[in-house]
């Protein structure tokens, strides 16, 4: 059994209004023999406001075989962008507490946004030397940024310190939107560390054929073609622009605007209708999730809306695959990834963010031709099934949980060495070097000027640990020689005599001992290889970044470049699986042997080793990601 600790101040239960992804997920894990213990806010994240009085600082419930800690988060979500971060605050400290009395656990994870709350998560993990999960649900700061919410240029730069600290501190992140993958790419996270488990739904709870009369009669809209949004009321979603779509088609009695949901912008917009005399359009407050098969299918058509800002085309909102698994069809004013998700499905009709005009001539197009409306219903449901069904993501889920679990124990054995003593010895032998060779390495330095040029050391950006980029110190060990149209040489014909006797005695390698040092390296541990190798490792082969790269390692005492690159990446897993003082202590004996001896220094037939182009399981991970 795998116990998961989940912190989540948003959590909601089918009883309570907003997405339900993270309940789904976890029931159906407990059939892979999978135990969450959920620490949530006791306040709706939707209305701001406490569900039920509460008289103690933590409350418990089981939902299901589900364990639930509610604990006590300060009420002022909807009064100001400062008052909703001190919110966020109080939850990270009371959820710490709660934390704390869990009970034993496997795996922490943590999610985003608000990001906040996954700094408690990331300390659990610390606390309790567990693996850490991290769950990317939106681009935090980015969005805040992006919609002018987040102007101070301190800020700015805290918040992004403090989104990129925990994702090189995560042992895995965790993204529901395939561009969210893309964007932690462009911060230099490893593909091997990010799962794409996306935004879905369960099929099977909503109805095609379905008409929600009864809940047409409770609104007084018997007669009427719905238009539906179903979510948040806030400054991203952009819903003024539904209400200016409402008021250009006022004129149209047999139209009209159900609004459900609740947030900070709902006064305003309210007060908005009032002032614009729209008798079209209803607010309906906040539902239960329970109660959405039945409000959908009171629907004739549904309406997805966002702020027309450039983050927003990374997401893939929840309520539009509840649109399309009730088989309505969605008029669509974000772009980007879910468009892309419409337009492939054949589930409704795209108009520009923000343009008002469009999203009511969508709307009128719709309600004039309801073949149509119903034929692009039935296209989004027969699509989200197959391809956002929640029981395959929870399967996903699962397999992810037990992957984490699994890899942290396997490490465990040797965590303290890791965590404490192999720094110990890295600083103590790299520094006795540095001081022993100091004369060598000044000389080493004198040779290269004079007789390969300038610059004396080679730099170049590897992977490191988790895959963070760092800058690689050698001495250079090739000219810059050029051929007569002013191209480079091969490597063979720069590399000269010199160059090959600083290769073959490894008396390039010695500045690296500088990257030791600062920590970016080990004396012991895998190569580190070129950063364009990354993305065409196997799921397996991307473990070799789970420890600190080395100076030497258990493939360079065993083979070195004579090594098939799948040898040498079974190696270097089977160091990070049996990593041990003993074992570094044998790697740097054994090195010392074969450096004097010269064993193993090229590839028969290259300079050094011919290139990594990957494999065939590549390829196949990397195109069932891209479909996942």
């Amino acid at each position: 059994m795998i116990r998961v600790l989940f912190i989540h101040q948003a959590f909601v239960s089918p009883e309570e209004a907003g997405g339900t992804r993270h309940y789904e997920l976890a029931r159906r894990a407990l059939k892979q023999g999978i135990r969450f213990t959920i620490v949530a806010s006791d306040l709706s994240y939707l209305t701001g406001r406490r569900a039920m009085k509460r008289h103690a600082l933590i409350s418990e419930e089981d939902l299901e075989g589900i364990r639930v800690l509610r604990v006590f988060t300060y009420a002022s979500l909807h009064r100001s962008f400062l008052w909703r971060v001190v919110s966020f605050c109080s939850f990270m400290f009371t959820s710490l507490i709660a934390a704390f009395k869990a009970g034993p656990v496997d795996v922490v994870m943590g999610t985003s946004p608000p990001i906040f709350q996954a700094l408690t998560a990331w300390f659990m993990a610390a606390v309790r030397r567990r693996p850490f999960l991290l769950e990317i649900r939106d681009l935090w700061p980015e969005f805040a940024i992006d919609m002018g919410v987040l102007r101070n240029p301190l800020l700015k730069k805290l918040s992004r310190w403090l989104e990129e600290f925990l994702y090189w501190r995560a042992d895995h992140l965790l993204v529901n939107s395939p561009a969210y993958r893309d964007y932690l790419l462009t911060k230099g996270m490893s593909d091997s560390r990010i799962t794409l488990v996306a935004n879905g739904v369960d099929p099977d709870l909503f109805v095609p054929e379905a008409n929600g009369q009864a809940f047409r009669v409770e609104m007084g809209l018997e007669d009427r073609f719905v238009v539906t949004y179903a979510g948040a009321l806030g400054m991203a979603n952009d819903i003024p622009i539904i209400l200016k779509a409402a008021a250009r088609l006022k004129g149209r009695k047999e139209i009209h605007f159900l609004l459900v949901g609740d947030g900070k912008e709902r006064r305003s917009l309210e007060s908005r209708v009032r002032e614009l005399q729209l008798t079209n359009v209803t607010f309906a407050g906040t539902r239960p999730k329970s109660q959405m098969p039945e409000i959908l299918a009171a629907s004739n058509a549904c309406i997805a809306t966002l702020k027309n800002i450039p983050m927003f085309s990374t997401t893939y909102p929840n309520k539009v695959f509840d649109y399309m698994a009730a088989s309505r069809p969605t008029i669509l004013a974000i772009d980007g990834v879910i468009r892309a998700v419409i337009e492939e499905a054949n589930g409704g009709i795209f108009v520009q963010p923000g343009d008002d005009a469009a999203l009511a001539d969508a709307v009128l197009s719709l309600s004039e031709d309801q073949e149509f409306a119903d034929r692009l219903g039935r296209s989004a449901r027969v699509y989200v099934s197959e391809r956002f069904n929640r029981n395959e993501q929870a399967t996903r889920f699962g397999a992810l949980l037990e992957q984490v679990a699994v890899n942290h124990k396997r490490q465990v054995k040797s965590m303290s060495y890791r965590r404490a003593g192999k720094r110990l010895l890295d600083l103590l032998l790299a520094g006795a070097a540095l001081v022993l060779l100091s004369p060598l390495m000044l000389l080493l330095a004198f040779l290269v000027r004079s007789k390969l040029g300038s610059p004396v050391l080679f730099r170049q950006r590897r992977p490191g640990l988790r895959g963070q980029v760092f800058t690689l110190l050698k001495f250079r060990t090739m000219t810059n020689a050029r051929g007569t149209s002013g191209e480079l040489l091969t490597d063979e014909d720069r590399l000269g005599s010199f160059g090959r006797f600083l290769r073959s005695a490894s008396l390039d390698e010695l500045p690296e001992l500088f990257n030791v040092l600062k920590g970016e390296i080990s004396l012991v541990g895998p190569r580190p290889l070129l950063l364009e190798y990354v993305d065409r490792y196997t799921t397996e082969q991307a473990r070799r970044h789970d420890v600190k790269p080395g100076i030497t390692g258990w493939a360079q005492v065993n083979g070195r470049n004579t090594l098939t690159w799948e040898e040498k990446f079974e190696m270097d897993v089977r160091y990070v699986d049996h990593c041990s003082f003993w074992l570094d202590l044998k790697i740097c004996l054994r090195t010392v042997t074969k450096v004097i001896q010269r064993e193993g220094i090229s590839e028969q037939g290259h300079a050094t080793m011919s290139n990594f182009m990957g494999n065939a399981q590549t390829v196949k991970d990397t195109t069932e990601q891209a479909h996942c």
